[in-house]
């Protein structure tokens, strides 16, 4: 059994998806397993629908196994969103190589932009008011190798390089040059899941041929459920009501929030009435949108500066199907950590595991209030991992 991971948020599950796990096949994977972000994102935003149908689909769409990457990791900075994922994938024993979509696919350019990372001080940068991306760049160009530089333009593969980088030689990897444009463009049957997401939004159809069959029957079906597509501003009074009870020390026990950041977020909330608005004040040249976007989504989900840094304390299993089974009887030889699939296993975790999930489940019930129609609570109690037959079952 040779296993590969990937690292996801299938938001939703694409062609583009499809063709990075048939190529992982294609280079010698026998089984595929993914780490998936759950409710919130590394961008900062809710998924446009929720998990469960979103590891279906993936399943439906030829991965076996679907983990769920812990919320604290999910809406975070590139590293610790790389190092909660690929640290989860390693717990479990069995996952022989790393497996991902890059922008420029070359897998050795990629390990050298990792390298840099680990052996040049990015602080350096940050420290002048540098955005983490051109920090890196600027660290890039500081170490001589040109090859490199482009490498942090792309969210990509600057995403990549912190995968090899937290992988530390644990497992082997493989680099699927991207067949989309991050930003959004498409080619032939592949788009970028961000032109999917806008389309979704715009009730344009035309996304339908650049997913697989499988995953536009959950879209299509979720949609007339009212829980797709989900926004955070489906509960911008919300989420507003959360900013407005905070003060700047509140803000500076965020992830992420340091500098003063604080105090430019507490102002930009007084004196904007629509989290655009915030967002917009708050953004500079220092300050990324997907970074005030994250600030905004932590305080939404109560996830304080220092949950971040814990190390994974579980292995949660949203689906999987008859290989998926095959790689989890594996785990429960090999996994460092407690493996989870019901609702029952919460009771077993330490407290350090029961805070961590905690953050989890609350995301999910949050996440039901920015889906078109309102989503009850108690989903992860009552959802336990779905196994997926070869008709779809």
């Amino acid at each position: 059994m040779v296993t590969a991971g990937i690292v996801s948020e299938f938001d939703p599950f694409h062609n583009g998806h499809k063709y990075l796990v048939e190529k992982t096949r294609e280079n010698g994977a026998t089984h595929v397993m993914t780490v998936m972000s759950g409710s919130f994102l590394q961008r900062g935003e809710c998924a446009v629908l929720g998990k469960y149908p979103r590891a279906k689909a993936a399943v439906l769409g030829g991965v076996d196994l679907v983990l769920e990457l812990p919320q604290i990791y999910a809406c975070s900075s590139a590293q610790r969103f790389a190092s909660g994922a690929v640290n989860t994938l390693a717990a479990c024993g069995c996952v022989d190589r790393l497996s991902f979509g890059s922008e420029c696919g070359d897998k050795n350019a990629l390990m050298r932009a990792a390298d840099t990372l680990s052996r040049l001080d990015v602080s350096e940068y940050t420290s002048q008011g540098f955005s983490y991306p051109r920090a890196a760049q600027a660290a890039a160009e500081k170490s001589g190798d040109a090859d490199i530089v482009p490498i942090f333009s792309s969210p990509n593969d600057t995403l990549a390089a912190e995968y090899i980088r937290a992988a530390k030689g644990r497992l082997n990897i493989f680099a699927v040059k991207r067949t989309a444009p991050h930003n959004g463009g498409s080619e032939g049957v592949f788009i970028s899941a961000m032109a999917i997401r806008r389309m979704m939004m715009q009730n344009d159809n035309t996304y339908l041929k650049y997913i697989p069959e499988s995953t536009a029957d959950i879209i299509l079906q979720e949609t007339k459920n009212g829980g797709c597509p989900a926004a955070l501003e489906n509960n911008e009074r919300g989420v507003l009501t959360v900013l407005r009870r905070m003060t700047a020390e509140d803000f500076a026990k965020l992830p992420d929030v340091s500098e003063g950041l604080e105090n430019r977020i507490t102002r930009a909330v007084r004196e904007n009435d629509t989290l655009e608005g915030i967002i917009s004040a708050v953004k500079c040249k220092r300050y990324t949108r997907a970074r005030i976007c994250r600030v905004i989504a932590c305080a939404y989900l109560g996830i304080t500066a220092e949950m971040p840094d814990m190390p994974p304390q579980y292995i949660r299993v949203l689906a999987f199907n008859d290989k998926g089974a095959e790689v989890l009887k594996a785990m429960k030889k090999t996994a460092r950590l407690p493996i989870l699939t019901v609702a029952r296993d919460f009771g077993r975790l330490n407290d350090s595991a029961a805070k961590m999930l905690a953050a989890d489940i609350r995301a999910t019930e949050l996440f039901g209030l920015c889906t078109p129609t309102l989503q009850g609570c108690g989903t992860d109690h009552y959802t336990g991992a779905i196994y997926i037959d070869k008709q779809g079952g």
